[in-house]
């Protein structure tokens, strides 16, 4: 028997899914970045894939802690191919803006059903989203600031080796971009 709702549990399934394409779409632009030179930008999305990853597993583990079982359902393939490095960063900003709208309405839910201890779990999620969302959302204004919304050349080379030392445990006021 489990803690909580059962069709809270389908919910935080749901979630558990959307974490995981959510890490298989980070893992395939770092793919789109190393095949197109971008050893960067390959790297600091192979640490987000790891990141979202995590995610899916913070979900698995509270999914089975209350008593439910973390299900993985059919997904469709996540794009894995992108017209400019602009292109796929505006992607990663859509996608983050659905997950937060995710996030948010299983808060919703857990508030309405007064499901605390659901509520309580999704608090890190939040947070976590907030700062997603800052962290990609100045990387496109570096990105504009640097190629006027059209990274080639040198620009192109210093946003990628920037990218390359941006820690991903580290959010937007870290985002540094030094020109040379």
């Amino acid at each position: 028997m489990s803690i909580i709702k059962e069709d809270t549990i389908k919910l935080l399934n749901g979630q558990l899914n959307k974490e995981l394409y959510s890490a298989s779409l980070y893992f395939n632009m770092a793919g789109w970045c190393d095949k197109n030179g971008l050893k960067g930008c390959s790297k600091f999305l192979y640490g987000h894939y790891k990141e979202e990853t995590e995610h899916f597993e913070k979900f698995r583990d509270f999914i089975n802690k209350v008593g439910g079982q973390a299900v993985i359902s059919d997904m469709h393939a996540p794009q894995s191919d992108f017209k400019s490095v602009e292109d796929l960063f505006e992607t990663i900003v859509k996608h983050e803006q659905y997950i937060t709208s995710c996030i948010n309405e299983l808060v919703g839910k857990s508030m309405e059903n007064k499901d605390y201890i659901t509520s309580r779990f999704l608090d890190w999620f939040i947070q976590e989203q907030l700062e997603e969302e800052e962290l990609f959302n100045d990387i496109l204004v570096k990105i504009n600031m640097l190629g006027n919304g059209k990274l080639e050349g040198r620009n192109l080379y210093t946003f990628d080796k920037s990218m390359n030392t941006l820690n991903t445990e580290k959010h937007s006021n870290d985002v540094e971009i030094n020109v040379q």
